[in-house]
């Protein structure tokens, strides 16, 4: 089998010394798994008694594997029944520890800090006995290899700073157990079981070692001084994969929706997607909803369906029986605000607008609306593409309810009971939060009494601009952290979806029914005039918007800007609010970075989350800023260096393979190269009639092998019949038993290029 040989009943190895680099590279992996582990958020375990015993259990498995097998066969059966023992008697306590573990992994726990170290200790034991078996018994290094590195390389998706220590234990085990495991079963690899070799192969893995440990140091200080621009660089190189991936699916013309939260950079192409055709230029931002959350589940919303709404307040009303598709209580409120505006009895009655919205890619499985607004009809509609609506701008809405024209009074009266009964049963349905989910958040805001709307909007946009930065390259979140804790908490850094979901939580923590609303924010700078007097603007996916709705009485559910605006501004805007009451409120309550209710800045990051496992090493390589993409580009850019060996060797299995394939001439033609790359007989082509008894001379491969190998080539490129497999074989045994003698004459430079890049053995 490649690369694998497994000892038959535990035999007792050729080699009777115990090679004392083993011991170490079965400690750095083990040790590296466990500092891994323990930085995991929320693990904690004692490790003055964790490292200790697995030290000694790694010296007890490499001693007996290297000594008598009935000592190894006697401490695994003894190994069983210890820990068969303390699992049955302890039972309870793994369980539980067992679980708060998962939660840590999936996230979904949010209990106290347990101590894990019965867990932990089982774990290593078990670690240790695995790792040793494949490497000292099995000698396959590969599972081991690829399950390190995509440890490694995910774990920043679990909020896990990979440190300095374990990086290098972890690449110290693979990089040495690679090198010393080429003493692989295939016919064509060279032998390793010499015991001056064995020596040879363990100080160059003791080198490799060091020079990795060089490249690491000198690596993250370079990284970190140009931090900035490093991941500017790294943002962008990732910005355009994504980009032409999304074109090359054709998903970069599909409009966007839905409330699934992004849990790591954002990218825009700028591809149209929306076509907005208004009879008048807007003079306020257009907010076009396609999505309104309902719940949160945890990193998303779930999208919002009022039926069973609707049912109960039909039900209170006494509607049931008038109920139909034209006139139900769903129909009659979806237009209410607008008729309702339409109907206030005033000397100069408002204007509504007409605007049609059109899907560049033809699909309409989904709508956008304005708000204040109202399907209409006509205006092209018949002629042109797109859904047409009917809508007022904020500033253009004044509902008076005690004041509507006389023939409007009896619906004035219906659209009053039906605001009124909604308004009961939405407080229940948008008020709910999973709090097991949000503990932090949940304390922020019950240790932050505030009660008029206006108070708890000032606190929710100071809380979210005093203690984060927008921006759309965040970085990744942790998948096993609530994104919106993570955010607010923990980066502090993110876009629309993070402050808009944020807000909407905040706003329901304090009795206000709020809604998260997502589509596309429309400036109305990006409108220009057409020949015929309309006006269009052409909607992109960087219009692709994240927002609040909080219900107003007399305006309905109504869009509140919670994202910063460019330059870091407060761009909220509802009715009965305005800066000048944010900053009024700001410079009236005292908010500052003192107030331990509001300080959510790096300082109190540090200290609300949980700390990492007590550290076996004291080496401190962790950086302020970027210190978790650090790590995660170290470990990226030190494990490709390991990579290198694993494709190089593949690469030149590949070709060794192909060798079974080729016809006896190529063969041949290969025997020929091979001598030129080493510098034996240059002079011959393989014609000469003293050529086998000179190769045989070099070499010390029997002349007659040789011969018989010109023979069986010349009988194949100038005989009249093919020559059958028994023959093209023999040829090929010959080839390989001169690519062995050429090799070990070779000087260690060239055995490199006759190994891995020319792929001759």
């Amino acid at each position: 089998m490649n690369g694998i040989e497994i000892r038959a009943g535990l035999e007792e190895p050729e080699e009777k010394g115990r090679p004392a680099a083993a011991l170490l590279f079965l400690e750095a992996g083990v040790f590296g798994i466990l500092l891994l582990f323990g930085s995991l958020k929320g693990i904690s375990y004692s490790g003055w008694a964790v490292y200790p015993v697995t030290a000694l259990l790694c010296w007890a498995i490499w001693y007996t594997c290297y000594g008598s097998r009935w000592a190894y066969l006697l401490l695994v059966a003894g190994a069983v029944v210890a820990y068969g023992a303390v699992v049955f008697g302890m039972e309870d306590v793994f369980r539980e520890q067992i679980r708060y573990i998962e939660g840590c992994i999936l996230g979904g726990s949010k209990a106290e800090p347990m101590d894990v170290t019965e867990t932990v200790m089982l774990m290593a034991a078990l670690l240790a006995f695995f790792t040793a078996m494949l490497e000292f018994l099995i000698r396959s290094h590969r599972l081991l290899y690829f399950m390190t590195t995509g440890l490694l390389l995910l774990a920043p998706l679990w909020g896990i700073r990979v440190r300095a220590e374990a990086v290098l234990l972890l690449a110290l085990f693979q990089a040495a157990f690679w090198i010393l495991q080429t003493d692989g079963g295939a016919s064509w690899r060279a032998s390793f079981e010499g015991i001056n070799k064995r020596r040879i192969l363990e100080k160059s893995s003791l080198a490799m070692g060091i020079v990795m440990l060089a490249a690491f140091l000198a690596a993250f200080p370079l990284a970190s001084v140009n931090g900035d621009r490093f991941y500017t660089w790294i943002y962008q190189g990732e910005g355009q994969v994504y980009r032409m991936m999304n074109r090359l699916a054709g998903k970069d013309t599909a409009p966007v929706t839905g409330g699934t939260l992004g849990r790591g950079n954002q990218y825009r192409t700028g591809t149209p997607q929306l076509e907005v055709e208004a009879d008048l230029k807007p003079t306020e931002t257009l907010y076009l909803c396609g999505f309104e959350g309902d719940e949160y589940v945890g990193g998303g919303w779930s999208a919002v369906g009022e039926g069973e709404l609707f049912e109960t307040v039909e039900e209170k009303l006494g509607w049931q029986m008038y109920s139909n598709g034209r006139f139900s209580a769903s129909s009659l409120y979806s237009s209410m605000y607008f008729m309702m505006n339409t109907n206030v009895e005033t000397v100069e009655p408002p204007q509504w607008r007409n605007l049609r919205i059109c899907h560049l890619n033809g699909a309409y499985e989904n709508m956008y609306a304005p708000y204040y607004s109202q399907r209409g009809w006509g205006w092209g509609g018949a002629f042109y593409e797109g859904y047409l609506f009917w809508y007022y701008e904020q500033q253009d809405m004044n509902v008076i309810w005690d004041k509507v024209y006389d023939d409007f009074t009896v619906i004035r009266d219906w659209y009053r009971a039906l605001r009124d009964a909604y308004m009961d049963e939405m407080r229940i349905a948008y008020t709910k939060v999973p709090v097991q989910l949000l503990p932090r958040l949940t304390s922020l805001c019950s240790e932050n009494h505030h009660d008029s709307l206006e108070e708890i909007t000032a606190f929710i946009l100071y809380t979210l601009h005093e203690n984060t930065e927008y921006t759309m390259t965040p970085g990744w979140a942790p998948l096993n952290e609530d994104i919106v804790e993570y955010f607010l908490f923990d980066s502090g850094r993110g876009y629309c979806e993070h402050f808009a979901a944020a807000a909407t939580l905040m706003y329901r923590l304090y009795g206000i029914p709020a809604r998260y609303a997502s589509g596309y924010m429309v400036q109305p700078d990006a409108f220009e005039q057409q020949e015929l007097g309309s006006w269009k603007a052409v909607v992109t996916d960087r219009e692709a918007h994240a927002w609040v709705e909080i219900f107003l009485e007399d305006y309905g559910w109504t869009p509140v800007e919670v994202t910063p605006a460019a330059g870091g501004g407060n761009a909220a805007r509802y009715p009965g609010f305005d800066d000048s009451i944010f900053r009024n409120l700001v410079q009236t309550k005292g908010w500052d970075a003192e107030n331990s209710g509001l300080r959510l800045g790096a300082e109190s990051r540090t200290e609300s989350a949980w700390q990492p496992a007590e550290e076996f090493f004291d080496i401190d390589m962790e950086f302020e800023k970027y210190e978790k993409w650090l790590h995660m580009l170290g470990a990226w850019g030190i494990y490709s260096l390991c990579l290198l060996p694993v494709f190089m060797d593949y690469r030149r299995l590949r070709r060794l393979k192909k060798l079974e394939s080729m016809s006896s001439r190529r063969v041949f033609f290969r025997v020929l190269e091979m001598l030129r790359f080493a510098g034996i007989m240059p002079g011959y082509d393989g014609t000469e009639a003293d050529f086998a008894a000179k190769l045989a001379e070099t070499t010390g491969v029997p002349e007659a092998d040789i011969a018989r190998m010109q023979n069986l080539v010349s009988e194949a490129a100038y005989g009249e019949k093919v020559l059958p497999p028994e023959a093209e074989n023999e040829v090929r045994k010959v080839y390989l038993s001169l690519a062995e003698a050429v090799y070990k004459r070779l000087r260690r430079h060239k055995r490199f290029g006759f190994r891995c890049w020319k792929a001759f053995f």
